[in-house]
């Protein structure tokens, strides 16, 4: 909800699937300021649009020095193969 806080590295929300639930880990601290409720009626834009409209919260990052430690898009595709 908005207001909430968020810390990076722990779960903020879940997300079910058919056979699972999962979390939602912060990858940054801050405070949720606007949550996608469209979600909650079609929650496949999840998976469908995920860098559109298929976002899930916005948050104000409380540390910006966090943002240092994020992977940029190559090093996290790397990661993955």
């Amino acid at each position: 909800a908005p207001g909430a806080p968020v810390s990076r590295g722990e779960p903020y929300t879940e997300v079910e699937s058919v056979k699972a639930v999962s979390d939602v880990v912060a990858p940054l601290s801050g405070e949720i300021i606007a949550v996608n409720d469209a979600l909650a009626t079609t929650p496949e834009t999840i998976n469908e649009d995920p860098y559109g409209d298929g976002w899930l919260v916005t948050v104000r990052l409380s540390d910006l020095a966090e943002v240092d430690a994020l992977m940029d898009a190559a090093a996290y595709e790397a990661q993955l193969t």
